[in-house]
């Protein structure tokens, strides 16, 4: 009994030491996973983060892992997060700036929400901000960016920030990717001798014109006669054909802070990140010319302007008028005023009734519909066709800009006939008239009110009313039309044509008209009762030869009975 209870624990604690092992080696191969990113540095450990929830959504892919240096460029299965950016200066202000790449499939309704876990670091008074984007293509890189806080006891470290890429996916369903771990590292303020560096900012765009800001306090005595410089050292922002701007400050005095500005001119190709330039001041004291240090210091660009479709439909048919509709979203950066859509396209074959459809002022992530209506002729094509159109719009200078080429594909179905026509009694007897009627439907997309049907008639037919009418007729729906015909008592046997038009009103008000129709009338001879009923089925030979076999029986049967 004792040999059977001891072999019975071997196995026991054999069997627990295997499950043990197997643990520890699935832990271990856990560990060793860490997801794909685009630089292989080394990895510098984090503490485990939990996946907050935002506006009652959760997170649909697993945290980034970091990866050393300040930066993590971590990924999902959506979306890279490429690079980041900064130049907030500690006690001052600066951006942050965020560039994506979606390597999934194209989304709508995308925005990119950041979050600061330090007060010290932040976005102004909140700790979070959101970007709306609109629809994001797949295959694009997109940059956001974010005015930074950085407060006067935040130190010269790490600090670690969280994203998320929320967005709408092909099915309809609400997604987020995420969360993207990245570091922000303020930096030191920028010292110029006797002078600081407090602010940067700036609201500079790609492709644009705009202002870059720089707050400088006088930390020494009083100065006057004081120039501010700066130096753009790079191709992508410049002033105007200019790589240099100075100011001039007459009387300058100690722990004043003044604010400069400077207007540059952004090149379309410029790239999300941070662009350097060079500040330094000279001054007059002592009777004698003096010149500070020179520092650099880095300025994020928002990027280009953009725009983007959606939801784009067509009711195009060769030989018809349809219409082009869809969704216009500006993706941003900034508000578009006095937006307007402008169909550039040109065709033989395709003629607009306008080309400017006028959307009104734009913000940020904000979609409006449009709709242009077309005509395409009977020598058209059916199959699929590309639009070119642009935005028009002004900047918040008032400036007229215009975005780059945007392209709606559409298709241009088969001709069809607005309406199908099916006879349903369609028989008139020769010498008399009866109802003719006709079953119509409305083979259009489209409501069609006032529908006056004409019909045509030749010899030997003619019409006692030739008009019918119909109110309305919705897609698909179907009615029947009656006529009076009348056949003339000579007319032959046979089938004759009644040709048929409608003259109708679309949902916009115009009168239209459409092709003739042509629906067979059969005429037939009328019938007769009793003999002559009788006599007209029998041919006239048959009858004479009957007639006379019979007047031959009866005189033979005479004959016989008179012998």
């Amino acid at each position: 009994m004792t040999r059977r209870t001891s072999r019975r624990s071997f196995v026991v604690v054999v069997v627990a030491l295997l499950l043990v092992s197997s643990a520890a080696f699935a832990v271990a191969e856990s560990e060793s996973v860490a997801p794909r990113v685009e630089q292989q540095t080394a990895t510098t450990d984090l503490p485990p983060t939990s996946s907050p929830t935002i506006d009652g959504e959760t997170t649909r892919s697993p945290p980034t892992t970091q990866r050393g240096g300040t930066t993590l460029t971590g990924s999902t299965s959506d979306f890279v997060l490429v690079s980041t950016s900064t130049n907030a200066p500690v006690d001052g202000t600066g951006s942050l700036s965020l560039t994506f790449r979606n390597v999934g499939e194209t989304v709508s309704n995308a925005s990119v929400v950041v979050q600061s876990p330090n007060e010290s670091v932040r976005f102004g008074p909140s700790q979070s901000a959101r970007r709306s984007l609109g629809e994001w293509v797949g295959g694009e890189r997109r940059t956001v960016t974010f005015d930074l806080l950085v407060e006067e006891f935040a130190e010269v470290r790490t600090y670690p920030f969280m994203a998320f890429v929320r967005y709408t996916a092909a099915n309809g369903t609400r997604q987020r990717a995420g969360p993207y771990i990245f570091d922000v590292q303020p930096s030191q303020r920028i010292q110029l001798d006797r002078f600081e560096v407090t602010r940067i900012a700036s609201d500079a765009q790609a492709g644009e014109t705009g202002t870059i800001s720089v707050t400088i306090e006088n930390t020494g005595p009083d100065v006057r006669d004081a120039v501010v410089t700066l130096r753009s050292l790079n191709d992508q922002l410049r002033f105007g054909r200019r790589r240099n701007a100075s100011q001039f400050v007459g009387e300058w005095s100690s722990s004043e802070s003044i604010t400069f500005d400077y207007r540059v001119r952004t090149s379309n190709d410029t790239l999300g990140g941070s662009y350097p330039f060079v500040v330094s001041v000279s001054y007059l004291a002592n009777g004698s010319r003096q010149r500070s240090t020179s520092k650099v210091f880095g300025v994020v660009p928002a990027p280009e302007q953009s725009f983007a479709f959606s939801n784009v439909t067509s009711t195009l048919r060769v030989g018809d008028e349809g219409t082009v509709s869809g969704t216009l979203t500006n993706q941003g950066p900034a508000v578009a005023r006095d937006a307007v859509l402008v169909l550039r396209s040109r065709s033989d074959t395709f003629f607009p009734r306008e080309r400017e459809y006028a959307l009104g002022t734009l913000e940020r992530g904000q979609s409006e519909r449009f709709r242009f209506r077309i005509d395409v002729s009977d020598s058209a094509d059916r199959g699929p066709r590309q639009l070119s159109l642009f935005v028009r719009y002004r900047n918040r200078d008032g400036d007229s800009l215009r975005s780059d080429p945007l392209t709606a594909q559409v298709l241009v179905r088969e001709r069809r006939d607005e309406f199908v026509v099916e006879p349903i009694r369609v028989t008139v007897e020769a010498g008399s008239s009866a109802e003719v009627t006709l079953r119509i439907t409305n083979n259009d997309d489209r409501i069609l009110r006032s529908i006056d049907a004409r019909s045509f008639v030749d010899s030997p037919l003619s019409l006692d009313d030739n008009q019918a009418f119909v109110t309305r007729l919705a897609p698909n729906e179907t009615t029947n039309i009656s006529f009076r015909v009348s056949a003339d008592a000579g007319a032959l046997a046979g089938t004759y044509p009644l040709t048929l038009d409608f003259q109708y009103e679309t949902p916009d008000g115009e009168k239209r008209l459409s092709d003739t129709y042509e629906l067979p009338i059969r005429v037939v001879q009328p019938e007769r009762d009793g003999l002559f009923s009788f006599l007209e089925t029998i041919d006239l030979p048959i009858l004479g030869a009957a007639v006379l076999l019979g007047l031959v029986a009866v005189v033979l049967v005479a004959i016989r009975r008179w012998r």
